[in-house]
């Protein structure tokens, strides 16, 4: 378990960062950098639960807001999600299965960029994504 002791906070932080950038590119983004610097504030807070240091301007090192993410960030997490839910369900038990290799090349990997990844994900576990692999991977759960 000493191999996920920051998980929970890692992805606290991530679900701050990602909270962070939708905000700031989203329909009412900050007018001001003061306003910027409030809403920095209190995320950090209400998300993670640690205060953001005095004086301390975290988005001058948060380089993925402006390389054309705009409100995507998320995608980082959301893809642990995806791939802690299909390597649970179809590999953890037979990783080297070739009908769950077939199976993940024809649903995953063959769309390309086309589509929504959340029906070709749905095809491929046969259901809707499931969080708790995510969770329990990093001993969240």
């Amino acid at each position: 378990k000493a191999r996920s002791v920051h998980a929970s906070l890692f992805t606290l932080r991530q679900v701050y960062l990602s909270l962070l950038d939708m905000s700031i590119h989203g329909e009412s983004p900050p007018s001001n950098t003061s306003d910027l610097q409030e809403l920095v504030n209190f995320l950090r807070i209400e998300v993670s639960g640690i205060n953001n240091p005095e004086g301390c301007n975290m988005l001058r090192n948060f380089g993925h807001l402006m390389n054309q993410y705009s409100a995507g960030y998320y995608g980082y997490l959301w893809a642990e999600v995806l791939s802690a839910d299909m390597f649970e369900t179809c590999f953890s038990n037979n990783i080297t299965s070739l009908e769950n290799g077939l199976n993940y090349r024809h649903y995953i990997l063959a769309p390309g960029g086309t589509g929504k990844i959340i029906e070709h994900v749905s095809k491929f576990l046969g259901r809707e994504p499931d969080e708790k692999p995510f969770l329990k991977a990093r001993n969240i759960i």
